[in-house]
């Protein structure tokens, strides 16, 4: 009976970070492909994107302060959660980086068309 207790206080503890990533990626979502039909949803996908990668830096701030300044000095820090702190800091990245390497390539691809300059 107490092992049970004790999963169900784990999986209440680790709830709110899981329906956290769960939303961001949700929010990120449709910036796995963007073309130029969601022109006219640019604001909508503006905040999206804010608000999914603002989740996103302050869950990796939180577990950056969990590597760095675990509670509890008696307590190490487990290396399958500094290592995961490092994939998670990588992919926001590389997310980032798509995301400015995709936008600049849809500029760049629909740059005649937005201009008004006649030849």
């Amino acid at each position: 009976m107490a092992r049970i207790e004790q999963i169900i206080n784990q999986v209440y503890r680790h709830l709110p970070g899981a329906i956290a990533l769960a939303v961001a990626i949700w929010l990120l979502f449709p910036f796995i492909r963007i073309d130029r039909t969601d022109y006219t949803q640019g604001k909508i996908l503006a905040y999206r994107l804010i608000f999914g990668l603002t989740i996103l830096i302050v869950m990796l701030g939180k577990m950056g302060f969990d590597v760095f300044f675990p509670q509890g000095t008696a307590r190490p820090v487990s290396s399958t959660k500094s290592v995961l702190f490092l994939i998670f800091g990588i992919l926001l990245l590389a997310f980032v980086v798509y995301i400015i390497v995709q936008a600049g390539s849809l500029f760049m691809t629909s740059y005649p068309d937005t201009t008004t300059l006649n030849y």
